[in-house]
């Protein structure tokens, strides 16, 4: 009888382990924003020799609730939410450099420009500085971004441009991935409209 006994109750323990084991929290999900990186086409590549404007994009300043791992949305006028599973494979302030830099390599002329994440001690021919002030919306959406950017070129302190702007962009299906990929059109639309500055400013620069 105490085997028995004994043999219940290790079942017992074996059988609360895995019910224990299949009521664990489930993995955390990660995402990325994305850009208008092409091909990679060789098409429009300088020649030996040719020289090439160099672009800086920095720094990038985000509103202070947007600095969590967690994707942030907005669940009323003065109230955000986090989420605990779907984070931002890297600070959202990394992945909004790197899509900025993406971008203006595909939408500045290609062969003209070097565009580079901004460092203090770069020499760049134009650096554009921005401040997002908001990147959120429901998680039904739209997100809407808020930003204002400065154009620096021809010294570091040389203001050529600067502007604001209110970006707003519906959903296209739902859950994080569809806010994920609204984010992307967002600073999409914002990079097509500093790119047709730094286009003019470089030309000015470079006389």
């Amino acid at each position: 009888m105490r085997l028995r006994s004994a043999g219940y109750i290790a079942l017992f323990f074996y059988a609360a382990i895995h019910c224990a084991a299949c009521g664990g929290t489930p993995p955390a999900r990660f995402y990325t924003l994305s850009s208008l990186a092409g091909s990679g086409s060789e098409e429009g590549r300088p020649s030996v020799g040719q020289q090439r404007k160099v672009l800086g994009i920095g720094p990038v300043a985000l509103a202070g609730y947007l600095y969590h791992p967690g994707i942030t949305t907005r669940s009323g006028p003065n109230t955000v939410s986090r989420a605990e599973l779907d984070r931002w494979g890297s600070p959202l302030g990394d992945e909004v450099t790197r899509v900025l830099v993406e971008n203006m390599g595909e939408l500045l002329p290609h062969g003209r420009y070097v565009v580079l994440p901004w460092l203090e001690a770069s020499a760049l021919d134009c650096r554009v500085q921005l401040t997002i002030t908001r990147f959120d919306g429901p998680l039904e959406g739209p997100v809407v971004l808020n930003a204002s950017w400065i154009l620096f070129g021809g010294g570091a302190n040389t203001v050529r441009a600067s502007g604001e702007v209110s970006i707003t962009e519906p959903l296209r299906g739902s859950g994080y991935g569809a806010t994920a990929d609204a984010m992307s059109r967002a600073l999409a639309g914002l990079s097509r409209r500093i790119a047709t500055e730094v286009g003019t400013v470089a030309d000015a620069v470079g006389k």
